[in-house]
């Protein structure tokens, strides 16, 4: 009989099995676009600096080197699962973002579980929403742990509200597998806690007080004591907001934040107690009470140190005796927990803590092979990220997530707006009394008997629906104060403020739809609004173009073109629009209704193609402001390269040998996992470790491997690591969108497109790939001999070194020469510096030196005997409008008279007399665009020209400003562009007075170029060098009295000189700190009889050369 029952199971049709309808179809479609979106080229992003930290570690695990759980590294889970996956998949790029993205499925698929609350169609549009939020949605198929803890906090929630609904101790065990899970994969665990727990202590509240209670007057004492909480926290609120606006008050304000916070905390206590001593004898009827004691139970243990820090210890030593005293709180603390829990009710708080403490011991001790994680784990992981807040990563302002949401979250941000207006405007009584929730049909939702289960404890259950909204309205709230007010405010913490917008957003969507009566729709035509409303709105934008650009202005083709678009735009808005209006009027709220969904069809199409585009277009560019100290593109084709040359030479893809530093470790520790040959060299690298054929340098260690590839090796530098603009922390940018048409144009293009071509225009700046400003480089170094292999099977790549014979083009004519004389040396003491970086001639021919990092000039002789100094560090926030010192000058120049420097993040020009006495100071922070002349942005360099005229280099304005020796504005030039005339970074700045010619160091666009003294473009020639855009890697150029133009070329260590006409004579020097070599040279300065003078910043010293015989220097046009 068992069999044949068996096969007759096996004979069913599998239609029998379940009930499939039009929403399950529905969710069906959802979840297969989740995983194709997910999992649709995985591994073909570049990795973050945070995924390969995930990655190195989880491959650790995965290769059986172990792992033990760091607080910096946040929770162990991450690591288990992706070393999983590894197991499964392999290790590579893909399987690493295997876990995460199919937990971002399993989010887009949840709403079904909360399809109750939300109302039926409400889960499907938060499904919705949920697969194409852009946040959500990269960060899905991202090796980070913010995807896990959003799953484990939505398992909460539903845990929580199907208690609040049926009272089933389940969903009480269920609770506590989250909660474990979510201090297992993140600190935001906390947060989500805390928002979790005061949301039902207030419920408990609300609830109690609902009730009557023995001594009602105790009722009145609850009232005030809310009262006295709400006054703290708007003083608190208050002061804090006047922070914002004058950080300076601090002082001032701060005792009215001590006081606020203390009316805030003594209110909500007094009320909670007394609301406990007036329902004293009914706790147990509440299930929120019984919600509240379990998850504060689970989570107090995790909050020993709070008290630790308190007391004044350390929560992160663990050495005696501050861990014995640290630990007797911790065992106190979980003593009063579990006695808490066990008073409330033992056998369900058992289980729940069996649970809880079960998934946190097998994770964070990594299966019971690391102890110490305990520790770590449950004092270690809020002490360290309370440590954390004060570091404040990321240094991003307050209002980053408005940012952010403007950018990405749009949708939710916008329906979240509308659904407060929508509750506002409801009926409250209606609304407080839960006869404003989704209409859903439960019956239709799950068949239950829930009521004949738990209810038999007659416990108070809350009206959930209601509940459930008051929550999503707490979490939003708190959410976006929790972590604007955070110390680390980062990218990927936009989905946490996210999530409850999209969960309340798919609700009004949901009662929208809901509210429709579609039958009505269809009898009436109502679905003519749907085919209307579209071409209506175009008519109207066209309508109104036409209005501002003028109509009837005249005859020609273009006015009457106009003219006549104007009267289409006119026809079609009355057609059209007469049309909706006939249709609003007919069927009154129905067609208001359906034109309300069909204008969300806007937003939500735009969110698709903004998710669609960061997604799988823009990914790991810069140009998006989520992607965050993110690995640039490069990097792959670094490793293709590396793989194809170990192919060539070897035989095998990943048998060659292979150094890289400590600068980008985790990165190339996993891209190199599979090198068995691969060097780590740390910092400082030993002559064995740099002979290997390939060297990875990060821009730290460029000094450091310098020396050993100086002859020996081709290079090429890459982008490593690049950051979005944050050009947004200034709130200048906001006062000209109301009023200038461009500004609006140039905020659309980066919005819509990530197009800063326009915004760059305006503001003089520089956002293409190429040159993006925020970036950190590596650079790639090939032995010659095998790159020459190499190139001769057609990898021509390696464009920064093309040529084999020779390689460097200014090799040959390369000249070994010593100086005669070095003086300074690194210190603080007169005649010694920091970080030198121009060198002037005195008339009288004493030598003056801008020390930099010493904020002072230095005077000496011209054998470099120490005169002497004027200066000292001073800000314009510490002056009181009159300058007192200096902020690390870069330029300098003297005349017979004055002394001017370019003091350069004062965004100034101090003049002086020879001996250092203030005469003048002009100049004031800012951008030509809005504050127009002597404004600066750096100046890096000053020359005095004909006529006493003082030519100085903006150098992030991108121009050359010229004055009177006054201060007096006289012109300028230059500008952001490649062509003649324009400049990328002028740092270097020379007169030429027999050829009365301005020479300019045009850094980033690599080249020379000539100008008349008014600003006339003459000649200009490349230089092949000046390839590192950071630093202190600054060129200068100086002038001697036969014509000869010196041109330093910082990250070569060398010198450069040619003629008048840029034809290449000679150059000299190398790495090193003798006296025939350079760690950084920038400023240099010679005399007529050509006597050099060269600031080598990082050698904080100035190397004297007597004049150059140029007899056999080569003459070789940069133009060949």
């Amino acid at each position: 009989m068992k069999q044949t029952a068996k096969m007759r199971m096996l004979d069913r049709p599998l239609t029998e099995l379940t009930h499939w309808d039009w929403e399950k179809t529905l969710y069906a479609v959802l979840i297969i676009v989740a995983l194709t979106s997910r999992l649709w080229g995985l591994g073909d992003r570049v990795q973050s600096h945070d995924e390969s930290i995930h990655t190195k570690y989880s491959w650790n695990l995965y290769a059986g080197h172990g792992f033990q759980h760091d607080p910096l590294m946040h929770g162990p889970y991450l690591f288990h699962v992706t070393a999983l996956s590894y197991f499964f998949f392999g290790d590579n790029d893909f399987s690493a973002r295997i876990p995460v993205a199919l937990m971002g499925v399993a989010i887009v698929a949840f709403p079904w579980l909360l399809r109750r609350w939300l109302g039926r169609f409400g889960a499907l549009a938060t499904a919705l929403f949920l697969l194409i939020s852009p946040s959500i949605a990269y960060y899905s198929r991202y090796i980070r742990h913010d995807i896990p803890i959003i799953l484990w906090s939505l398992i909460i929630i539903w845990a929580i509200f199907a208690y609040l609904r049926d009272g089933r101790e389940r969903w009480l065990y269920l609770m506590a597998a989250g909660v474990s899970l979510g201090f297992a994969t993140k600190e935001v665990a906390f947060i989500y806690n805390a928002i979790f727990g005061f949301f039902l202590i207030g419920l408990f509240v609300v609830q109690a007080m609902e009730r009557r209670w023995s001594n009602e007057n105790l009722k009145l004492a609850v009232q005030i004591a809310l009262v006295t909480a709400v006054i703290g926290l708007v003083i608190v609120v208050i002061v804090e907001l006047s922070l914002l606006i004058k950080p300076n008050d601090q002082s001032t304000l701060g005792w009215l934040t001590i006081l606020g916070g203390l009316l805030t905390g003594l209110g909500l206590l007094g009320a909670l107690g007394l609301v406990l001593i007036g329902t004293w004898s009914t706790w147990r009827e509440y299930r929120s009470f019984d919600l509240t004691i379990l998850l504060g139970t689970l989570c107090l243990p995790f909050l020993s140190p709070l008290p630790i820090a308190v007391i004044g210890l350390d929560p992160l030593h663990y050495k005696a005796p501050i861990v014995y005293a640290s630990a007797a709180i911790i065992g106190t603390v979980i003593l009063i927990s579990a006695a808490v829990g066990l008073l409330w009710n033992w056998r369900r708080w058992s289980v729940a803590a069996a649970i809880h403490y079960a998934i946190f011991a097998v994770l964070f001790t990594t299966v019971f092979t690391n102890g110490f994680g305990l520790a770590s784990g449950m004092v270690g992981s809020l002490g360290y990220w309370l440590a954390q807040h004060e570091v404040q990563r990321g240094s991003q302002p307050e209002y980053y997530y408005v940012v952010m949401v403007f950018f990405y979250e749009y949708l939710p941000a916008l329906l979240t707006l509308v659904t407060g207006g929508y509750l506002a405007y409801s009926s409250g009584k209606r609304f407080l009394l839960g006869l404003g929730t989704p209409p859903s049909d439960d019956s239709a939702i799950e068949k239950s008997t829930d009521d004949n289960v738990e209810n038999m404890e007659n416990k108070s259950a809350a009206p959930v629906p209601t509940a459930f909204l008051a929550f999503l309205f707490w979490w939003i709230i708190t959410a976006w104060g929790g972590y604007s007010y955070a110390g680390e405010r980062m990218p990927w913490l936009t989905v946490h403020i996210a999530l409850p917008m999209i969960l309340l957003s798919g609700w009004l969507v949901g009662r929208l739809i809901e509210q429709i009566d579609w039958r009505r729709v269809i009898e009436r035509r109502v679905w003519l609004v749907a085919l209307l409303a579209p071409p209506f709105v175009a008519a109207l934008a066209a309508f109104l173009a036409t209005i501002r650009s003028g109509i009837f202005q005249g005859y020609e083709l273009a006015q009457l073109n106009n003219t006549l678009r104007f009267i289409g735009g006119l026809l079609g808005v009355l057609g059209f629009g007469g049309g909706l209006l006939y249709l609003i009027y007919r069927s009154g709220r129905t067609a208001t209704r359906v034109l309300l969904l069909v204008a969300l069809s806007l937003p939500v199409f735009l969110t698709m193609r903004t998710a669609w585009r960061f997604c799988f277009v823009t990914h790991d560019y810069p140009t998006e402001f989520l992607v965050y100290a993110h690995a640039a593109p490069a990097v792959h084709d670094t490793m293709d390269r590396i793989r194809e040359i170990s192919r060539r030479v070897t035989g095998v893809p990943e048998l060659i040998q292979v150094a890289y530093g400590s600068d980008g470790s985790t990165l190339w520790y996993w891209q190199l996992r599979n090198f068995p040959n691969a060097i780590f060299y740390g910092e400082t690298p030993s002559r064995d470790q740099m002979e290997a054929p390939i060297v990875i340098a990060g821009r730290n260690q460029w000094d450091a491997v310098a020396p050993y590839m100086d002859r020996g090796y081709v290079v090429d530098t890459y982008t490593y690591l690049w950051w979005p603009m944050e050009d947004y922390r200034n709130l200048e940018w906001l006062r000209p969108i109301l009023t200038d048409s461009n500004v609006r144009a140039a905020l659309w293009d980066i919005w819509y497109d990530r197009d800063y071509r326009r915004y760059d225009q305006l503001a003089g700046k520089t956002h293409n790939l190429d040159q993006w400003p925020l970036r950190s480089d590596y650079r790639l170094y090939i032995r010659r001999d095998l790159a020459g292999e190499i190139w001769d099977l057609g990898m021509t790549q390696l464009t920064g070194a093309e040529a084999i014979g020779p390689i460097d083009p200014y090799e040959q004519g390369w000249r070994e020469i010593a100086a005669r004389h070095v003086f300074g040396g690194q210190g603080s003491e007169p005649g010694w510096f920091q970080a030198p970086r121009d060198v002037s001639i005195g008339p009288d021919g004493a030598v003056y030196v801008v020390d930099g990092l010493n904020h002072r000039v230095q005077k000496f002789t011209p054998e470099g005997d120490f005169l002497t100094a004027w200066g000292v560090y001073s800000t314009l926030e510490m002056e009181s409008g009159r300058a007192q010192g200096f902020n690390d000058p870069w330029g300098i120049a003297v005349g017979e008279e004055a002394v001017y420097v370019a003091d350069t993040w004062n965004h100034r020009i101090q003049k002086m007399d020879l001996e250092g006495n203030l005469l003048r100071v002009w100049g004031q922070f800012g951008e030509y665009q809005t504050l127009g002349h002597s404004a600066f942005y750096g100046p890096r360099g000053v020359t005095l020209g004909p006529d006493g005229l003082v030519y100085v280099t903006d150098t992030g304005n991108k121009r050359v400003q010229v004055f009177e020796t006054d201060g007096t504005f006289a012109f300028q030039w230059g500008g952001s562009g490649v062509v003649e005339g324009y400049l990328d970074e002028p740092v270097g700045i020379a007169f030429d007075p027999e050829q009365q010619e301005i020479y300019v160091a045009d850094t980033w666009n690599r080249r020379v170029q000539v100008f008349q003294p008014d600003g006339a473009f003459i000649r200009q020639w490349p230089i092949v060098g000046w390839d590192a855009g950071l630093g202190d890697e600054k060129p200068y150029l100086a002038l001697d009295g036969q014509g000869h133009v010196y041109v330093t070329d910082p990250g070569h260590y060398r010198v450069l000189v040619f003629d008048r006409m840029g034809n290449y004579l000679l150059s000299f020097g190398r790495y090193g700190m003798d006296d025939r070599s350079f760690a950084l040279p920038t400023g240099i300065a010679v005399t007529d009889d050509g006597v050099i003078y060269v600031a080598d910043t990082h050698g904080n010293r100035i190397l004297v050369f007597d004049p150059l015989n140029f007899t056999g220097a080569g003459v070789r046009s940069e133009s060949e």
